[in-house]
């Protein structure tokens, strides 16, 4: 792969995800964690790739159709969502089974005797690892952030050093759960009050500013 030895500023900038990238509960005049890096970054242009409620093996999805759109020089940022979620296929559309809200039977027989976090975490680690082995191939520059859980990245071959040290709720003061959206409890929490389940502007910058932080820190 070539190397890309070009300043960020020279970079394009695609963020990937779910709700939390995509800005949900934002007013209307707000601006998205990835906005505002790509402000602060001063990137050439910014992808917003990220879909509502996806999952972390999602994001092998995401990256795999952005790359046929064949952008050079990119810096990529993945948002570790819930590893619970779980994403299938129907009529070759992808499908998300979700823990919470939903109570259809293939949920309920999911969550109910398929899914346990040995499960969960074994495929948040291989999406990694493709997320990594598909940017190292394409000479993407990548970075990690985790939503709301603390993963172990065990497997073999998965660089750490990408992975910012603090989930985005660490960030906010709140403690971070592996299964649930905890988020309930922190709906006073300054980063994230009026909404209720996704950070406000100010949480959005902050995110945004450690973001910007590591990433500068890797030029």
């Amino acid at each position: 792969p070539r190397m890309v030895s070009i300043g960020f500023g020279q970079m394009n900038l695609a963020v990937f995800g779910d709700s939390w990238p995509i800005g949900t509960e934002l007013q209307k005049h707000e601006l998205a964690f990835g906005d505002l890096l790509h402000e602060r970054l001063d990137t050439r242009n910014f992808f917003n790739c990220a879909e509502q409620g996806s999952t972390i093996d999602s994001l092998v999805l995401q990256l795999d159709e952005f790359m046929q759109k064949r952008i050079d020089d990119c810096i990529c940022v993945f948002f570790i969502t819930n590893p619970a979620r779980y994403l299938y296929f129907e009529n070759n559309e992808p499908k998300i089974l979700r823990p919470t809200g939903d109570k259809s039977h293939l949920t309920k027989f999911y969550f109910g005797e398929v899914q346990s976090d040995e499960l969960d975490y074994h495929k948040a680690n291989i999406s990694i690892l493709a997320l990594q082995r598909m940017c190292q191939q394409k000479g993407y520059k990548d970075f990690y952030i985790e939503g709301w859980t603390n993963i172990d990245w065990k497997y073999y071959g998965i660089d750490k050093t990408k992975f910012l040290p603090q989930s985005a709720t660490e960030m906010f003061g709140a403690e971070t759960n592996t299964q649930t959206l905890e988020l309930a409890k922190f709906q006073n929490n300054k980063y994230i009050k009026p909404n209720k389940y996704h950070p406000n502007q100010v949480g959005h910058e902050l995110i945004a500013k450690n973001l910007y932080e590591f990433i500068k820190a890797h030029e």
